[in-house]
């Protein structure tokens, strides 16, 4: 493109000398050192070809001129009639001017498609499922893949198989989908048939599989060979196939590569961890070794360093790593901190204390003390979470 575009146009220089646009282009670049002007004058091409594009991206869509910019390097348009027949179409569909954003960004191809021969079959077949407008739209927007699909040929065979594969009904099928596109867009069968049958020679028992296919859909479509030994290591580890876990640990470890394993574990045994505990904490809870190094070190810090624990503690409960620090650790953590210091309790169990759903947390730490105290604290926190986030 850079070449191709600026030795179509004869070029001249100072004295009226005359330069071949092909055969001489490169050669009066070399020489005549021009190069900084070429770029800026490509460059202006460019934006040009791609103005009216990031205009109405950011006039119309509501974009930042950056998006618009990002945007406007996947898709090219120069009217607006066809594009503003699929903005209205997804406003009139329920979709928000945020979700269409959204979806945009993610599938910027979307806005090329035909309104009434590509898409509204497609909202029609869902529409017909047992799932609300506003669910769809908001799954659609966030994984808006699916429209660049054919509708009898992959979608709908797909959308059949997999409901029937997993006995879902329709809104799982969809909640399989936001999580991996592929659920609507792949030949499942193929993907899934060989390391379904991995599972099932272990013994892994049917209903296992199958919850966890709705959750965790991409890890099942995953490359043969992988699946395969990552199974039979998980299987050395001692994960027994007829316990949930083991399929826990298998997603764990098919989403990470050895060397994300050592950052992890070192991450740990910056808290004194052993490797024994870092084993120990990967067989009791796989998915400490798929939190983020940030989340690890954030998490570690407060229970040792604010709370005064002993690292040890959370390497015996390693599921006290995964819960929101902000939103429940620290609110949470403090009402109890709270309770202690006004003498009301002697002692708690972190654990449970974790685990409650906050309607229990709040029945069993703050409305029996009747103090309006424990409550202001404990929203304070809460607020102070949301404002972070």
């Amino acid at each position: 493109m850079f070449y191709s575009s600026l030795c179509k146009r004869q070029i001249y220089i100072k004295g009226g000398t005359r330069i071949s646009p092909i055969s001489k282009c490169l050669s009066f670049l070399l020489n005549y050192s021009v190069v900084p002007v070429a770029v800026r004058y490509v460059s202006k091409i460019a934006s040009d070809e791609h103005s009216f594009t990031v205009s109405y991206l950011v006039n119309s869509c509501g974009f930042s001129p950056e998006s618009a910019l990002s945007i406007s390097k996947k898709i090219h348009f120069e009217t607006p009639q066809k594009v503003d027949s699929v903005l209205s179409f997804f406003k009139n569909h329920g979709f928000s001017q945020t979700q269409i954003r959204i979806l945009i960004k993610r599938k910027p191809k979307v806005l090329l498609l035909n309104p009434e021969k590509s898409l509204l079959p497609k909202l029609q077949f869902f529409n017909s499922k047992r799932i609300s407008s506003s669910e769809l739209a908001r799954i659609l927007s966030s994984n808006p893949h699916v429209f660049q699909y054919d509708l009898d040929n992959r979608i709908i065979p797909s959308f059949n198989f997999f409901k029937e594969l997993t006995h879902s009904d329709d809104d799982r099928v969809f909640l399989a989908y936001k999580n991996y596109s592929g659920v609507l867009t792949r030949n499942l069968e193929s993907a899934f048939a060989p390391n379904l049958a991995i599972l099932r020679e272990y013994g892994v028992p049917e209903s296992f599989i199958m919850s966890q296919l709705v959750f965790h859909s991409r890890i099942y479509a995953e490359n043969h060979d992988k699946f395969r030994r990552t199974a039979e290591e998980v299987k050395k580890l001692g994960f027994d196939p007829l316990k949930q876990l083991f399929l826990i640990a298998l997603q764990a470890l098919m989403q990470i590569s050895k060397s994300t394993w050592e950052r992890k574990s070192n991450a740990f045994k910056k808290w004194g961890w052993t490797d024994e505990d870092i084993v120990s904490a990967f067989e009791k809870y796989p998915r400490c070794m798929i939190l983020s190094e940030q989340k690890i070190i954030a998490a570690m810090n407060f229970y040792v360093n604010t709370m005064g624990w002993k690292s040890s503690y959370i390497a015996s409960f390693p599921y006290l790593l995964s819960y929101s620090l902000e939103r429940r650790i620290i609110p949470r953590l403090s009402v109890v901190q709270a309770l202690l210091s006004k003498g009301l309790i002697e002692k708690f169990n972190v654990c449970s204390v974790m685990t409650y759903t906050e309607k229990e947390f709040l029945q069993r730490f703050v409305i029996p003390y009747e103090d309006p105290y424990l409550l202001k604290l404990y929203e304070e926190k809460l607020s102070l979470s949301e404002k972070i986030v």
